[in-house]
């Protein structure tokens, strides 16, 4: 064999690191990378990175050259693999924190997100396993970025395997044990493919979300009250929205903060995005009455803050503040004829005392508070003050 043949059948020259950037930069595909053999060499300076005093940049700058080159030409079959190996490494040592939550790593996943069409389905399955088996591990909100891939998967496998297949990977997301920053970002993401959800597993979803607001710190809650609102505007089970909503900021939340200045001013901002909602989609503002009117058990001071502030809405400003009058009506005049009744029995007396008790608690607790980020609500206020008196102010006689 002439010395001229036997150079043909040289594998290229190994590349390092650096150049493989230099490349990227200049937009060329280097032999060396269509090369299979390459992948191992490839994927070592990736983990070699990751033992850098501060690996964020480094990481960063070889990741995106080599999806840069991969891009080049996603469909050749050493491409193809090389991304493969890449996404699922790459989801590896960021699951087992060697790779800093930053915004370099938001870029790195973001960029992945572009290029999953490449991956085939499989390999996506097993990098969605290798996810799901760690999201007990994801405390903050930054180490759930790699959950941003999950909207492109989800369209990809429904379409490969159907709809089913996505259902049972929301159910095993659902089921699983979520920290609060995990429980924002579901918020946060799950617009993007809430299509995939049914009545059900929205109303699971939702269950799941109201149960753990309670750890989550409170500056963030309005901006996580206002995607749900932004959910419900979209369809996403509206009734079960509002009605989360409604009895979370109703019930006694806030821990040792319960009470606060910090805690008002929260719920002040929450009922300004609540009446920005109802403004968006007039159907929020109907769901919200109908709560009320509905269940008597939602009147609290929440819902009577949420119904002023809901009758700032022309269209509602009649329907809000009737169901409000005639609720709190029905509860004054029922005990006073249970009061005077001789043959209803002692219990369904005491029933009564209680409501009038809780409308009158709920009420004052409303107008004391609505210093606190509600002075849009205050106008309504006066509106009412003649039911007030007439239920609270002479319930005596």
């Amino acid at each position: 064999m002439t010395a001229a043949a036997s150079s043909i059948h040289q594998p290229p020259p190994q590349l390092t690191d650096a150049e493989i950037i230099n490349l990227a930069n200049e937009n060329q595909l280097h032999p060396y990378l269509l090369s299979e053999s390459s992948h191992t060499t490839l994927l070592s300076y990736l983990h070699n990175r990751t033992l850098s005093p501060s690996p964020s940049l480094p990481i960063c700058q070889y990741t995106l050259s080599l999806l840069s080159l991969i891009s080049l030409s996603p469909h050749t079959p050493s491409l193809s693999s090389l991304l493969s190996l890449l996404l699922a490494d790459y989801t590896n040592l960021f699951l087992s924190f060697q790779i800093p939550r930053d915004s370099n790593s938001l870029k790195t996943i973001h960029l992945f997100s572009t290029v999953l069409n490449n991956v085939p389905i499989k390999e996506l399955e097993v990098i969605f396993e290798s996810i799901v088996l760690n999201l007990s591990k994801l405390v903050s909100f930054e180490d759930t970025q790699m959950l941003d891939i999950l909207p492109a998967c989800f369209n990809l496998m429904i379409n490969e395997n159907g709809r089913e297949s996505v259902g049972f990977i929301l159910d095993r997301v659902i089921e699983s044990e979520w920290s609060k920053g995990l429980l924002v970002k579901m918020v946060s993401l799950v617009r993007e493919f809430m299509h995939f959800f049914d009545k059900v597993r929205g109303r699971e979803f939702l269950e799941k979300v109201f149960k753990g607001m309670r750890r989550v710190d409170l500056q963030d809650l309005p901006s996580l009250v206002y995607q749900l609102l932004v959910l419900a505007s979209k369809g996403f089970n509206k009734k079960e929205v509002i009605e989360g909503v409604v009895m979370f900021f109703g019930s006694e939340f806030g821990g040792s903060k319960r009470g606060s200045s910090i805690v008002r001013q929260v719920e002040g901002t929450v009922l300004l995005h609540v009446n920005f909602a109802v403004k968006q989609d007039p159907s929020l503002g109907k769901e919200v009455i109908g709560l009320v009117k509905l269940d008597f058990r939602a009147l609290n001071h929440f819902t009577i803050s949420v119904l002023l502030s809901v009758a700032r809405v022309r269209r509602f400003s009649e329907s809000s503040l009737g169901i409000l009058k005639t609720v709190l009506l029905t509860a004054y005049r029922d005990h006073k004829f249970a009061k005077n009744c001789k043959w209803l029995p002692d219990d369904f007396k005491e029933e009564c005392l209680q409501n009038v008790q809780k409308a009158e608690k709920a009420l004052l607790r409303a107008v004391n508070e609505s210093n606190y980020g509600r002075e849009h609500i205050v106008p309504n206020y006066r509106a009412v003050q003649f039911s007030i008196a007439r239920v609270f102010g002479r319930w005596e006689r």
